[in-house]
């Protein structure tokens, strides 16, 4: 049911297009948000209302509040940018994507998150072995919320389309209906 939910997130992304929040004059976004209590458009401070989906690159510093006390941080070194979908008011999904790397470095940072988020790194590691072809995803049940209300951590590792760096890595807070 969540990879269906996650996979349709995807589409409507596709479907919408992205509006992306590129700094002027190579300024990096600084992104500190609050979504301990809530996840609507304020709490991410929406670049682009009229828009569902927006994509915010490049990407400085990253601190994101979650319930129970969790959080997210990451630095640009990290972090390349972060994509956001909505539903109405609510932020429905924040994809936090790595730059691309190395298919080693790639698992490394996946394993990384998925052991900071409790996820299985089975999927990951099957990835690594040759088993299980890209995307590998490992992610959380519905029913396994940071919180009561707050989001399902997923993690996955999708091809760059690069040559030299040929992974990247994706954290996503997605809250279920």
């Amino acid at each position: 049911m969540l990879r269906t939910s996650t996979l349709v997130a995807c589409l409507l992304l596709a479907l919408t297009g992205c509006g992306s929040d590129s700094a002027a004059d190579d300024d990096e976004a600084m992104i500190d948000w609050d979504l301990s209590q809530s996840h609507t458009m304020d709490d991410v401070d929406w670049p682009k209302p009229d828009l569902s989906a927006v994509e915010i690159s490049p990407v400085d510093d990253v601190r994101i509040a979650l319930p129970d006390g969790r959080s997210f941080e990451s630095d640009g070194d990290t972090v390349h940018d972060i994509t956001l979908d909505r539903r109405g008011a609510n932020v429905r999904n924040v994809q936090i994507d790595s730059h691309p790397r190395s298919a080693a470095d790639a698992h490394e940072l996946a394993v990384l998150w998925a052991e900071e988020w409790d996820l299985s790194r089975e999927p990951l590691d099957r990835w690594r072995d040759g088993a299980a072809k890209t995307p590998a995803i490992t992610s959380g049940r519905p029913v396994e919320r940071i919180g009561d209300v707050g989001p399902v951590p997923i993690v996955e590792i999708r091809n760059s389309f690069q040559d030299e760096s040929p992974a990247l890595v994706s954290l996503q807070f997605y809250w279920p209906e």
